[in-house]
């Protein structure tokens, strides 16, 4: 009829009404439409994210109480070769505050120490590549004995080998990031027990292990890892390879296991500030690309409320 027509023409033109929805149930169901229900979900988000001043004359910016955080701030001494104080050299939060947490290390020592296994190259031969005849030994019943089907079997002599060693590597699966959390720990940890040193440099005129020694010595230290900048002093690096348990490593080779292996964590004052920049590369990206996520997802936010409010307001 005329007056259903009319009806159906004005809900097609008020989105949102309640319109009958056809079910096998029964007719005259009341469902609000889909279309209304995300309008005004993108109405309530574009009110949300609307600042207090900008538009909105009676909001009021709430004032958080509390006390402000400031973030712990670490330093430490940088001495003389000969054991002078010098000066003070500033520390990363990011590196020495984290927390300590053995399962991290323990993970990194793993790695390493699995890595450092290498490669296996033991192999047995097994019953299918060992060499002489396929034929049945004996016929299966009458003799009085075990069946048998070959002399190739493993319970024989002269047989395979059952689960024998083949070829291998022993390394095993650690990620980035992990590894870098475990180097940062380490670090963290020997700072906080007070074996880390931080010397002016690390440079000797002539690669000499008798200078080293005299270092080791005037120190105390029973074993030492030091920690070169890039590309170092070549006459130290060659002065420290005939002592044992003295270790010469860059910021990318440093690892948590020979850190904690050693007694002091030796560091100039140049790889201290390449090795935090290392370490923290990882957290500066990941935050830097949270950033600009967030931001994008809150402008296209804003601009859909807005289309929408819009919307609205030219129907009503």
């Amino acid at each position: 009829s005329r007056s259903a027509m009319a009806m159906r023409a004005l809900l097609r033109a008020t989105p949102g009404a309640l319109r009958p929805a056809r079910s096998s149930f029964g007719h005259g169901v009341q469902v609000r439409s889909f279309a209304k229900r995300m309008t005004n979900r993108r109405t309530d988000l574009a009110v949300r994210k609307r600042r207090p001043g900008v538009g909105d004359e009676g909001m009021v910016a709430e004032v958080l109480e509390g006390t402000v955080y400031v973030e712990p701030s670490y330093e430490t001494w940088v001495h003389s070769m000969k054991g002078e104080k010098v000066s003070i050299v500033p520390l990363e939060t990011k590196v020495f505050d984290e927390d300590i947490r053995t399962d991290i290390l323990h993970r990194n020592v793993l790695y390493w120490q699995n890595k450092e296994r290498g490669w296996s190259n033991k192999r047995t031969l097994r019953r299918g590549e060992i060499s002489g005849t396929g034929k049945k030994p004996h016929k299966q019943k009458g003799t009085g004995r075990a069946r048998q089907g070959t002399k190739r079997a493993p319970h024989h002599r002269g047989g395979g080998k059952a689960h024998g060693p083949v070829p291998r590597s022993f390394e095993t699966k650690l990620n980035k990031k992990v590894r870098q959390l475990g180097n940062r720990i380490a670090l963290a940890a020997r700072f906080r027990e007070e074996n880390m040193v931080v010397l002016e440099e690390l440079k000797l005129k002539h690669p000499k292990t008798h200078a080293i020694n005299e270092l080791v010595k005037l120190w105390g230290w029973n074993s030492v890892l030091f920690v070169q900048e890039f590309e170092g002093d070549r006459n130290f690096e060659l002065a420290c390879k005939n002592i044992p348990e003295v270790e010469t490593v860059s910021p990318h080779t440093f690892n948590a296991k020979e850190a904690l292996l050693k007694e002091k964590v030796v560091l100039s004052v140049k790889s201290l500030e390449q090795i935090q920049n290392h370490l923290c590369k990882d957290i500066r990206s990941a935050r830097s690309a949270v950033v600009v996520e967030s931001e994008s997802v809150q402008e296209e936010e804003e601009l859909g409320g807005r289309e929408e409010v819009q919307q609205q307001e030219q129907m009503s």
